[in-house]
C-alpha cells in the first residue's frame, strides 16, 4: 500500500510536470484496445522503475580534495572573461588556441601519492586538446575535452594515476600543436583529490539498460502526443519536430524488445510511428534522403515484428524515394537534401548501403543488391581515407567541389562501418570486412580521450551521433567477435557513463559520456546514452566467452610445459565450463561468479604450489579483465 501511495504520488508529479506540445491540428488517433492497455502498463511501470526500483550504488569517498581557479593561475598570453554563468571563483581562462599560450596551476597537496586531477571546461567549438606538465615535466601530450553544447556549459574530464609530492606542485596545462593542441577552450578550475577506490559498475548490464529505457519513457514520453518530447525538463522546444530523431526513438524501443521480449516496446514503437506520420502530415517522406533512411532502417526493423503491411509499405515508399536522390554529378551517389541535389555526404549513403542490403536479403531482389555495391563503391572511393579509413562528411556543401575532410564525426564512422559488415555477411568478401575493422580501429583511437572514452560532445543533431557509432560497432563485434577490444572499449564507456548518470535524480545522459550532466538534456543526447546501454549488455558475453577460452588456452599449455599440476587445471577447466555453460543461458552473472570462483581456486593452488609464479601472474592477467 506504500509502494501503491509513492507511486500515485509519482504520476501526479510528473503529470503536472508535462508542458504539451502546441498544434495547430490536433488529431484523435484511435488506438486498438490492446495496444492502449500495453502502452499505459509500460507508460506506469517506467515510472515506478525508475523512481522506485533504482538500485544503490556506492562510490568510496575520498579524503581530501581542493578546487583551484584557474584564473588564479599564472597566465601565459591567455585572457579572462566572467560573461557566462556558472563558472567557479572569479571567472575563467578564455582567448586559448594559440602556441605559447598556457596556465600553470600551483597546488598543495597533504602527502606523497597518487591523486586525480579533474578539470572544468566548456568547448562550445568542438572538441579540444591541450598538453599537461606536472612540475615541470611532460606527463600527458594530448588532455582531451569533450565538445559542449555552449561556452556556458560547463563539462568535467579527468585524469587518474597523477604523482604529486607532498607540499607543492605545479600542474600546467599548454597549447602546443607540436603536440596535437587544437581548437578554443575555456578553462574554470581545477580540482586535485586524493584517489579513491570507486565501485565499478558490475558485469551484467541488463537492469542499467531496462532503467535506462524506464527514464527514456517516464522523462520524454509525451502521452498525448505519443512522441517523444524534445528534451527534459519539457518546454517550448517540442514545438519544433525531429521525424529522425523519433526515427531513433523506434530503433531504440525495438532495441529493448529485442533484449526482454517485452511486446510493450513494439507497442510503444507503432504509436510513435503513427503519431510521426500524422505530425507529418500523412506523409512518411521529407525532403532530407539521410532523415529517410534512419526512418525505413527503423521501421524495417519494427516491421519484422509486426509483419504489419504498412510498415512494409512505408519502408518500400522511403526506399524509391531516396533512390531518386542518385546521381552522376561528382561520380555518384545520394544526395542530402532534395533541395541541394549537388550535395553528398556520408550519412546519406552508407545507410542506404545498410537498408538496400537488408531489402536483398528480404526479398531477394537483384537491383537492390546492386544498389547497395554501387552506393558503397562510389562511398568508399570518394568519402574515405584510403590510408586509415576515416570516413569524411561530404563533397560539394559549400559548391566547390570540395570535400569536408575537417569535418570529423562518430556517425560518419559508424553508418560506414556497418555499410561495410552488411555486405561482408551477404557476401563474404573479406575486404569488406577489413575496411569495417580499418575504420572501427581508426575511430577508436581518434574519438578516444585519455581515458579511453569517446570524447565527441554533442547537442541537437549531433547528441545522437555516438549512439549510432556503438549501434554499428556492436555490429562489427557480433560479426567478428575476434575484436574484443573494440567490444571492451563500449562497455568501458556504458560503465563509465553510468557511474556518471547514477548520481542523477534521474537515470540521464548527457553531452559529455565523462563529464558533468547538464539541464536540459536533449532526447537526442538521451537516445544515445540508451542505445549505449542497450549494446554493451550485447557485447559482455562475448567479453567474458574471450576470456575464458583465453584462460583455457593458457592451462593447456601450462599443463604441457609442467607449469601448473593436472589436478588444478582440472578444477580450473570445471570453472571454465560453467562458464561457458552459463553464457549460452544467457546468464551472465553466474558466468561471472564461476570466474570468481576460477580466481580463488588459482589463489589456493599459488599457496600450496600448484601453479609457478609466471603462469600465475599470467592467469591474473587474463582475469583483471573480468575481476578486478
Amino acid at each position: 500500500m506504500e509502494y501503491l501511495t509513492i507511486l500515485l504520488s509519482l504520476i501526479s508529479v510528473r503529470i503536472s510536470s508535462i508542458t504539451f506540445m502546441k498544434r495547430s491540428v490536433f488529431m484523435q488517433l484511435k488506438w486498438h484496445k490492446f495496444t492502449m492497455v500495453s502502452v499505459t502498463c509500460f507508460i506506469l511501470f517506467s515510472l515506478f522503475a525508475s523512481n522506485i526500483i533504482k538500485p544503490n550504488y556506492s562510490h568510496a569517498a575520498t579524503s581530501w580534495s581542493e578546487e583551484y581557479d584557474a584564473t588564479q593561475g599564472t597566465l601565459h598570453n591567455v585572457e579572462t572573461e566572467n560573461a557566462d554563468t556558472g563558472y567557479f571563483g572569479n571567472g575563467y581562462v578564455a582567448g586559448w588556441n594559440e602556441d605559447g599560450q598556457s596556465v600553470a596551476i600551483n597546488v598543495n597537496v597533504p602527502s606523497d601519492g597518487n591523486y586525480t586531477l579533474v578539470f572544468k571546461y566548456s568547448a562550445a567549438a568542438g572538441q579540444a586538446t591541450r598538453y599537461l606538465e606536472v612540475n615541470g615535466e611532460g606527463s600527458v601530450d594530448q588532455v582531451r575535452f569533450s565538445g559542449t553544447g555552449s561556452w556556458g556549459d560547463w563539462q568535467t574530464t579527468y585524469l587518474n594515476d597523477v604523482f604529486l609530492t607532498a607540499g607543492t606542485n605545479t600542474i600546467s596545462l599548454s597549447f602546443d600543436s607540436g603536440k596535437g593542441s587544437e581548437n578554443w577552450l575555456n578553462f574554470d578550475s581545477l580540482l586535485v583529490k586524493e584517489q579513491g577506490v570507486e565501485q565499478l559498475v558490475s558485469w551484467g548490464l541488463t537492469e542499467e539498460a531496462e532503467l535506462a529505457q524506464k527514464s527514456l519513457t517516464s522523462n520524454f514520453w509525451n502521452t498525448k502526443t505519443n512522441m517523444f518530447n524534445n528534451q527534459y525538463p519539457n518546454d517550448e522546444s517540442n514545438n519544433q519536430f525531429h521525424y529522425w530523431w523519433q526515427a531513433h526513438a523506434i530503433d531504440t524501443l525495438i532495441d529493448g524488445y529485442e533484449r526482454t521480449g517485452d511486446y510493450g516496446y513494439i507497442d510503444q514503437a507503432i504509436a510513435l510511428y503513427k503519431s510521426v506520420k500524422a505530425r507529418n502530415g500523412d506523409d512518411i517522406r521529407n525532403d532530407f534522403y539521410d532523415d529517410m533512411l534512419w526512418m525505413a532502417l527503423a521501421l524495417q526493423r519494427l516491421h519484422e515484428y509486426t509483419n504489419n503491411p504498412q510498415h512494409e509499405e512505408a519502408v518500400l515508399t522511403l526506399w524509391e524515394d531516396i533512390k531518386e536522390g542518385w546521381s552522376s554529378e561528382f561520380g555518384g551517389g545520394i544526395a542530402w537534401n532534395k533541395n541541394q541535389l549537388d550535395y553528398k555526404n556520408t550519412p546519406s549513403n552508407a545507410p542506404a548501403v545498410i537498408l538496400a542490403t537488408r531489402l536483398y536479403e528480404q526479398y531477394g531482389n537483384e537491383e537492390d543488391l546492386q544498389w547497395a555495391q554501387d552506393i558503397y563503391n562510389w562511398l568508399q572511393h570518394t568519402l574515405v581515407d584510403p590510408a586509415n579509413g576515416l570516413v569524411w562528411d561530404g563533397i560539394n556543401r559549400t559548391g566547390d567541389g570540395n570535400i569536408d575532410k575537417g569535418w570529423e564525426f562518430t556517425y560518419n564512422q559508424g553508418v560506414y562501418i556497418g555499410a561495410s559488415v552488411e555486405l561482408y555477411q551477404l557476401t563474404g568478401e573479406q575486404g569488406y570486412l577489413d575496411a569495417a575493422i580499418q575504420t572501427a580501429e581508426t575511430t577508436k583511437d581518434r574519438f578516444s580521450n585519455h581515458n579511453q572514452i569517446i570524447y565527441e560532445g554533442g547537442s541537437g543533431d549531433g547528441g545522437l551521433f555516438k549512439g549510432i557509432l556503438i549501434r554499428y560497432v556492436t555490429e562489427l563485434v557480433k560479426t567478428e567477435d575476434s575484436q574484443v577490444k573494440l567490444a571492451e572499449w563500449i562497455v568501458n564507456n556504458a560503465k563509465n557513463v553510468w557511474n556518471q548518470t547514477n548520481e542523477e535524480p534521474e537515470i540521464l545522459f548527457g553531452s559529455s559520456w565523462e563529464g558533468a550532466i547538464n539541464l536540459p538534456v536533449e532526447l537526442s543526447q538521451q537516445l544515445s546514452g540508451v542505445m549505449l546501454m542497450e549494446h554493451a549488455t550485447q557485447l559482455e558475453p562475448i567479453i567474458v566467452r574471450n576470456v575464458s577460452q583465453t584462460l583455457q588456452e593458457q592451462i593447456d599449455s601450462y599443463v604441457d610445459d609442467s607449469e601448473i599440476t593436472s589436478s588444478l587445471a582440472k578444477k580450473l577447466s570445471n570453472r571454465l565450463e560453467q562458464v561457458d555453460h552459463h553464457i549460452n543461458k544467457g546468464d551472465i552473472n553466474q558466468a561471472i561468479k564461476h570466474l570468481e570462483d576460477f580466481n580463488k581456486h588459482v589463489q589456493t593452488g599459488v599457496e600450496k604450489d600448484q601453479v609457478n609464479e609466471i603462469a600465475y601472474h599470467q592467469l591474473q592477467g587474463s582475469l583483471d579483465r573480468i575481476i578486478h
